[in-house]
Formats: structure tokens, C-alpha cells, sequence
């Protein structure tokens, strides 16, 4: 039986001025993938948002554990653009950081450490990450690495003495139950020049690509920079620089430090310019939630028709990648095998399990184009590019693919 409680009040605030804004049903886990034979927990994912923190929250949270299992799947080496993505990060605070030897580097939610090998071997890496139990061979000896949940105190435990130069969190702090407290951890671990790096889906994006499928059991909250800086009040923290990007459908990735470190420049053209863009589309306001809401519903029924009358066209559709967030649309959607035949994925750990709640097989992505399927649903639509251009000989074939989002495309 699947673990959660409703939350009364926000998450940062503590206010108890939670407004509903879109509810896509009870799901099965969105993050796991079992055997065709294995349980999976299911609970409600439910919408809520704040006006007095300006955050978009769930209305549940879920027992951690049961979401970062042996069932876990998500591998950052897998996927080239990410790969590309984190180097390029790594170089960009490589940087901004004058990492001398012996500094500390610590990564939170390391999941594969690709991240983290990125990073100059002079310095003490270390990786925080529950996922590290089944990943730790991915693992360099010289990297140092808790299978643990982040904490100041998961932390002291690796290093006893030093604070951390640079603390980087990629695609994990929206998988907070209280983000308030493991920002005042990250404060505690930090050296008084240090920074902190983080990225994560930015809520403006998807509102604007109507992307529910970022609405997952995992991912707690939904982050602007209104939200951002209304929890960096409570913390000693500011925003130093911000910047946007194209990865997961569109994220943010902030670098802060302590309210005293005067050392570093802000960037105040880019973060005034940001916050009012958020003000002028009305985050701090109900009207582009439900308007978030109505599109989501729009979106469902639209896929619903295409797919099924490409079906009882005499069709094969099979997907193509995987995912959690393939997991939530396919749920949402409704779909079954008799929609979707089965799905091609790159990791070998899913070959043989099935979608969670939908239950379509995953098979490996050369079985699939062994069936030279009419269509492809691609449920990592956000890497569209790298896609096509991997992909052009299936399309040459006269394949076609299916991106559900942001508007429903067939190429």
C-alpha cells in the first residue's frame, strides 16, 4: 500500500491558503517500473497553489523510499543531450568557482555521478543520493558517496570537518516535502564563498507548454522565481545569477550563496526582469493555473482521438523512450497496449517491465524498429531535436513520429 498524507498548509508559508488548481486522478507510481507481476503503489495527484508563497505544490507527499527503489530508473548517461548539458555546466562553474585543491564538491542527487565526474579530480568530490545503493558502480573509487537522502547530517558523515565550495542540486529540489529545511542544511554545509547551483523545471514553461506530464509523484513542487525568493527570505540565501534553458520542456537553474558573501556580483538586470515577466503573466494571481488546467483537459481528449483513430485505422503505434513523465501522460490518457503496442527504450534495467498503471511492455528500442511500427509516441518529447536527427533513417522509411507536447506534432 502506497504511503502519502495531505498537506494542510504550504509547504514554505505554513499557511493554510491552499487553492486547488488541476487534478489528473489516482496514478500508479510515475517513477517506477515493475514486472508485469509486481504491485505498484497508486495515489492521487493533485494540484495545489499558495498565494502567500506564490508556490504550486502537491497536495500529497509521498513515502520516499517506495519512489527511489530498486524500481528506479532514470540513468543521466543514457541520454546524450544530458550529457552535453551537465559538461556544459560543469565547465560554466568550473569557472565561476576557483576550485583550488582539496576544495569540496558535492552533488545532490548524483544519480549516475556524470555529473559529478565532470569536476577536477584535485577537489573532494562527493555524491548524495539515495539511487547510489543500485548505481554505485557507476561510481569512480576516488568519489566519494552516501546511498542517503541530503541532509547536514548525511553530509558530516563523508566530510567532518570542511565546508563545501560548491553544492550543486540538478532536478531534485522539487522532490522536497520541506525544501525550506534542506535549504537551511545547504546554508549550514556551505563555506561563507561558496555557491549553489540548482536547476529544475520552471513553472512558467510549463504553464505556457501545457507539460501536466512534469506532474509526477516525485516532483512535490513547482518552482518560479516569486516561490524561489520567498523561501530564500526565510534562509539567509539570495540569487546571484539565473538562467533558462530548453532541458526537461524548459528549466531554470539558479546560482545562490549566503546573504553575506559579498564576493560575487548579482545579476540584477536578469532577476528583476524575470520576476516582473512572472508578475505580467500572472503567477501571482489563480488565472494561468486554471487557465493550465482547462488546456490539460483539452490536451487528453485531443491525443485520445488521434491515437485511437489511428488504431482503428489499422495503425501500429509503439512508443518510444520510457519515462516517468511518458508514465503520467500515458495514465492520464488512458492508454493500454491495445493503444500503444509496446514501448522502445535504451536501458537494459527496463527491459521485460512494463508501464506503471497501464501496464505496456518495454522492450529494447532495436526490437521496436524491427517492427517498422507506422508511428512512434515520443514520450521524452522535450529532446525532439536530438530525436529526429538520430532517428532519420526510420523517418526515411516512411515512419512517422508522434509528439504529444507542447501541441500534439506528427513528423
Amino acid at each position: 500500500m502506497t504511503e502519502y498524507t495531505e498537506i494542510k498548509s504550504c509547504r514554505v508559508s505554513k499557511e493554510k491558503d491552499l487553492v486547488s488548481i488541476l487534478d489528473i486522478g489516482n496514478q500508479n507510481l510515475t517513477g517506477v517500473f515493475p514486472r508485469p507481476d509486481q504491485e505498484v503503489g497508486i495515489g492521487p495527484l493533485n494540484l495545489v497553489w499558495s498565494p502567500s508563497s506564490c508556490l504550486v505544490q502537491l497536495k500529497h507527499t509521498y513515502e520516499p523510499t517506495e519512489m527511489y527503489g530498486d524500481n528506479y530508473g532514470y540513468l543521466s548517461s543514457l541520454n546524450n543531450s544530458m550529457v552535453q548539458h551537465l559538461n556544459q555546466k560543469a565547465t560554466y562553474l568550473k569557472n565561476l568557482v576557483d576550485l583550488q585543491d582539496g576544495d569540496v564538491v558535492v552533488d545532490i542527487g548524483s544519480n549516475d555521478c556524470t555529473f559529478l565526474k565532470a569536476f577536477p579530480t584535485y577537489t573532494k568530490r562527493i555524491g548524495i543520493d539515495p539511487t547510489i545503493k543500485k548505481f554505485v558502480d557507476y561510481y569512480p573509487k576516488e568519489i566519494y558517496c552516501a546511498a542517503d537522502f541530503f541532509s547536514k547530517e548525511s553530509y558530516r558523515k563523508i566530510e567532518t570537518e570542511k565546508n563545501a565550495k560548491l553544492v550543486t542540486s540538478i532536478s531534485c529540489f522539487y522532490d522536497l516535502d520541506d525544501p525550506v529545511s534542506f535549504v537551511n542544511d545547504i546554508y549550514e554545509i556551505l563555506s561563507d564563498d561558496g555557491l549553489w547551483h540548482f536547476e529544475q523545471a520552471y513553472l512558467p514553461s510549463t504553464l505556457r507548454s501545457t507539460s501536466y506530464d512534469t506532474v509526477c509523484h516525485e516532483h512535490i513542487e513547482y518552482y518560479s522565481m516569486l516561490s524561489v525568493q520567498n523561501i530564500f527570505k526565510l534562509t539567509g540565501m539570495k540569487i546571484v545569477d539565473v538562467t533558462l534553458n530548453d532541458i526537461n520542456g524548459g528549466s531554470f537553474a539558479i546560482t545562490a550563496c549566503k546573504d553575506t558573501n559579498t564576493s560575487i556580483k548579482i545579476n540584477h538586470p536578469v532577476i528583476n526582469w524575470l520576476i516582473e515577466e512572472e508578475y505580467k503573466m500572472g503567477l501571482h494571481t489563480t488565472k494561468p493555473y486554471f487557465e493550465f488546467a482547462h488546456k490539460t483537459y483539452e490536451h487528453r481528449d485531443s491525443l485520445i482521438n488521434l491515437i485511437r483513430s489511428l488504431r482503428a485505422d489499422g495503425k501500429t503505434i509503439y512508443g518510444y523512450g520510457a519515462s516517468t513523465k511518458g508514465n503520467v501522460l500515458l495514465q492520464w490518457c488512458g492508454f493500454t497496449s491495445d493503444d500503444i503496442i509496446a514501448i522502445g527504450e535504451v536501458n537494459s534495467n527496463k527491459f521485460g517491465c512494463v508501464t506503471p498503471g497501464t501496464n505496456i511492455p518495454i522492450i529494447s528500442e532495436q526490437e521496436v524498429k524491427n517492427q517498422n511500427p507506422d508511428y512512434m509516441i515520443v514520450l521524452p518529447w522535450h529532446f525532439k531535436n536530438g530525436i529526429i536527427q538520430r532517428e532519420i533513417e526510420y523517418m526515411k522509411s516512411g515512419g512517422k513520429f508522434i509528439f504529444p507536447l507542447p501541441n500534439i506534432q506528427i513528423i
